[in-house]
């Protein structure tokens, strides 16, 4: 027995195993068809071995009814060569002697004294009185037939009365019957699995629907909700708890970008106060004081500055809640380009080229994309060795703004992570330059807020036309043309 388990476990395991890959619908499908198909089969199984049973059982009463006619005529010395009919001809009735000669037939080709068409001698069981089906019996028209015999005496001579009802009919019925079964069982059972698979398919429809809308919410989305079946059931349910969480998810965003961004403003007005203390201070050196001190505080104090007007930019550009009307206006993001690029050559070391930008009209906050120009000009300055190229142009529908160095490039592994918060691919040279780590953050928020994309990749080695460093790509879709 444990044998047989443990034979069994390994399919039991692979059929499960098998199932998992199939889709809810088709796995509820295959196993409610599963379940119907045997119900069927048992059912059709049990049908004919029923009608079987009843039909054999009616066989077997006209047998006994025709031993109970002739043992009567024989009681009654009535019986003749030929025995009567019962009206029927699906019935052979013999009178047999000792050596299996004929006595009385109620077959007229059966003269006395001629062979039996029953087996002689007859089976054990036969002659025990218990009803047989023999099959393949040369009597009447042939066939198999239900056998019954009784022993009695005649003229003080053991005899055997042999009764053998003919099973054609009722194999007939059986038969057509099992073909009735063998084409209707798989024709319900398709239908059946058809029927199951349409009703899973549109009972799902609105799960599906739910999971669709649900990932379509993103963080900066969180403001949206499901819609909610027209059917009071367990899926209206289930929409109803998701459009609950996304509404504590969107409390919760809504509280902590407002933490953040109250905590840049608050911050903001001091340091903006203490930026200015320790210009004069620089500008105007006391005697008495190292100037050095004066230099390296206001240096902290910048670093500091922009650090919290970076995290107040983040926080506008993730903020759900902000009006989206800012984003209605046509912006000829070559001037803003163009504009940033004046205002970093006056503190840059390298050199910035402009000469590719071109007209780029698109659709956004102007002061957002400023912000989205800066941090990438910010960005190529700080790791550039000499030189920095800005590139702008409109092409099928899309305007790519393209900013390129000279430096050392972004490792292939960390090209994705340079667009998350405080990303520092080398710690040291980020302080030493400036950086906060929020500056990518921000570009990848701002142009996913303006259904943008942007990304870092490697600009082509010089000998190629390129500048063979870092290369950062922002994708903007076009305005389209006015008028």
């Amino acid at each position: 027995m444990s044998r047989r388990l443990h034979v069994g476990r390994p399919a039991l395991g692979r059929m499960r195993r098998l199932t998992r890959k199939l889709s809810l619908r088709a796995r509820v499908t295959m196993w409610a068809t599963m379940v119907v198909a045997f119900a069927m089969v048992a059912a059709g199984l049990g049908l004919l071995l029923g009608l079987q049973h009843s039909v054999w059982g009616d066989r077997d009463s006209t047998g006994r009814q025709r031993l109970a006619d002739v043992t009567a005529l024989i009681q009654h010395d009535r019986l003749g060569a030929l025995i009567p009919s019962n009206g029927g001809d699906d019935d052979v009735v013999e009178v047999l002697d000792t050596q299996g000669k004929v006595v009385a037939s109620s077959d007229y080709d059966m003269r006395p004294g001629s062979p039996s068409g029953f087996p002689n001698p007859l089976p054990p069981q036969v002659l025990a009185g218990h009803p047989t089906t023999l099959r393949d019996l040369g009597i009447g028209d042939g066939g198999d037939f239900r056998v019954l015999a009784r022993p009695i005496r005649i003229d003080d001579r053991p005899s055997t009365i042999v009764v053998g009802v003919s099973l054609a009919q009722a194999e007939h019925t059986l038969s057509s019957l099992t073909t009735g079964l063998a084409i209707g069982v798989p024709a319900l059972t398709a239908l059946v699995a058809w029927t199951i698979s349409l009703t899973t398919g549109r009972t799902l429809r609105s799960v599906e629907t739910l999971r669709r809308q649900a990932a379509d919410i993103t963080a900066t989305g969180l403001h949206r909700r499901l819609d909610l079946p027209a059917c009071q059931d367990e899926i209206h349910a289930l929409g109803v708890t998701l459009n609950d969480m996304l509404a504590r998810l969107d409390d919760a965003s809504v509280a902590q970008h407002r933490f953040v961004a109250d905590a840049a403003h608050e911050l903001r007005s001091p340091l903006t106060a203490l930026r200015a203390q320790l210009e004069v201070m620089s500008s105007y050196p006391d005697p008495d004081r190292d100037p050095r001190v004066a230099a390296a505080l206001l240096e902290d104090t910048v670093r500091l500055h922009d650090l919290v007007e970076g995290l107040l930019a983040l926080a506008r550009s993730e903020d759900p809640a902000r009006p989206r009307s800012q984003v209605a206006h046509v912006i000829d993001l070559d001037e803003v380009v163009l504009a940033e690029v004046r205002r970093q050559r006056s503190l840059a070391r390298a050199d910035i080229d402009a000469r590719r930008v071109s007209g780029g009209r698109v659709r956004g906050d102007t002061e957002a994309l400023r912000c989205v120009v800066r941090n990438l000009l910010d960005n190529a300055r700080r790791h550039a060795d000499q030189r920095v190229r800005v590139t702008l142009g409109e092409c099928g529908g899309t305007v790519e703004l393209t900013v390129s160095d000279d430096g050392s490039g972004i490792p292939a592994a960390d090209r994705l992570r340079v667009f998350e918060r405080f990303t520092r691919l080398d710690e040291a040279r980020s302080r030493e330059a400036g950086g906060s780590g929020l500056g990518l953050a921000i570009v990848g928020k701002v142009v996913t807020a303006h259904s943008g994309t942007a990304y870092a990749d490697q600009d082509p080695a010089p000998d190629d036309g390129g500048l063979g460093g870092a290369r950062l790509v922002v994708r903007l879709p076009a305005a389209p043309p006015s008028g």
